[in-house]
């Protein structure tokens, strides 16, 4: 707000004072009242009407250069109307009152939406728990029965059961704190229950698993932990199978590697693949919620959620996740664990 500003929006006021000012000192002329009189008059009605101009402008100023500085300061701008004092002007006053409205209003709609939320999350926890009871006695029966016809409904089953996680983990995703738990967790556990989950895939593809020897104890929520590391093997299972061949790659066996670098301020655990790697174009992307890249068009193997997902998480558990690749080569995952007390090695 600068005068220039505020003397324009009073134009009108000032021009009516000033023709009131000139009418009395033609009133005073007309009644020969002497000339000191009238220019003590004039004086004095000058210096009042200048001190009550600038008196409201930089009490006006004043005000909302704070409100201007106090919002550039937050972080979250609807937060204004708390942060702030009603003024004492009655302009300020109105806008102060219909910012408390419109905040007011706004809590409601956003408990509304919290509530719906909640409601939400709570009836797929519920489905999720339910969908769990057929999952399982279908592979019973499969189990029971096997041959080539239900071992390929299993793998079909094991997929649902992989898009059933990721749709529960994403509606948790947001509100992570209220189902986790941080504690000494073996990294290698981890991996090898990852792996054994997924070892039908494994099988059925000839994938070599090369496992560096490692016992590192680590500080995150192990169930966090292995949906993260079960995205990623996942992927790496999805498209090493679909590696375009040629004479030089010919003789390369699928392989995925798994093994551990301490530096100096974290511990690296790197999970990498020979398959057909990611275009360079969409690496800055993968992690973007719903992005399939050209390889998941191509392919139809991917929904674009498990990499955003585990990102996510990986975040709420202030843990790096970055992917490296070249086509046509290889693709390397690193989860990079902060060393602290975090982490005993």
């Amino acid at each position: 707000m600068n005068i220039k500003d505020y003397l324009k929006d009073r134009n009108l006021a000032i021009l009516l004072n000033f023709i009131f000012f000139a009418f009395v000192i033609f009133i005073l002329k007309a009644s020969q009242v002497e000339r000191v009189t009238i220019i003590f008059t004039a004086m004095l009605w000058i210096v009042l009407s200048s001190i009550e101009i600038f008196y409201g402008y930089f009490k006006k100023k004043s005000y909302y250069d704070q409100v201007i500085n106090s919002l550039n300061e937050l972080d979250k701008k609807y937060l204004l109307p708390v942060v702030i004092k009603r003024p004492s002007f009655c302009e300020g006053k109105i806008l102060y009152d219909v910012l408390s409205i419109t905040d007011k209003s706004m809590n409601e709609e956003v408990n509304k939406y919290k509530f719906n939320q909640e409601e939400y999350r709570e009836y797929l926890d519920l489905w999720v728990h339910e969908i769990k009871t057929p999952i399982a006695a279908s592979k019973l029966v499969i189990e029971n029965n096997k041959n080539e016809h239900t071992l390929s409904i299993l793998e079909e089953i094991e997929k649902v059961e992989g898009f059933i996680e990721q749709a529960l983990y994403y509606s948790k995703s947001n509100e992570i704190e209220i189902d986790y738990i941080i504690k000494e967790t073996d990294l290698r556990k981890c991996i090898n229950n990852t792996i054994k989950r997924n070892k039908n895939l494994i099988r059925e593809k000839k994938i070599c698993i090369d496992i560096q020897d490692f016992r590192e104890i680590v500080y995150c929520d192990a169930k966090w932990m292995e949906f993260i590391l079960n995205q990623i093997i996942v992927n790496a299972i999805k498209y090493i199978g679909d590696k375009i061949i040629n004479k030089k790659l010919e003789k390369e066996l699928p392989k995925i590697s798994i093994y551990t670098k301490l530096k100096d301020n974290s511990l690296e655990l790197y999970i990498k693949d020979n398959g057909i790697g990611i275009d360079k174009k969409d690496l800055k992307k993968v992690f973007n919620k719903g992005f399939t890249g050209i390889n998941g068009r191509k392919l139809k193997k991917s929904t674009g959620m498990g990499l955003y997902i585990s990102k996510r998480l990986a975040q709420k558990m202030y843990l790096g996740l970055d992917i490296y690749s070249v086509v046509n080569k290889e693709t390397t995952v690193k989860i990079t664990f902060p060393k602290s007390n975090m982490i005993q090695i």
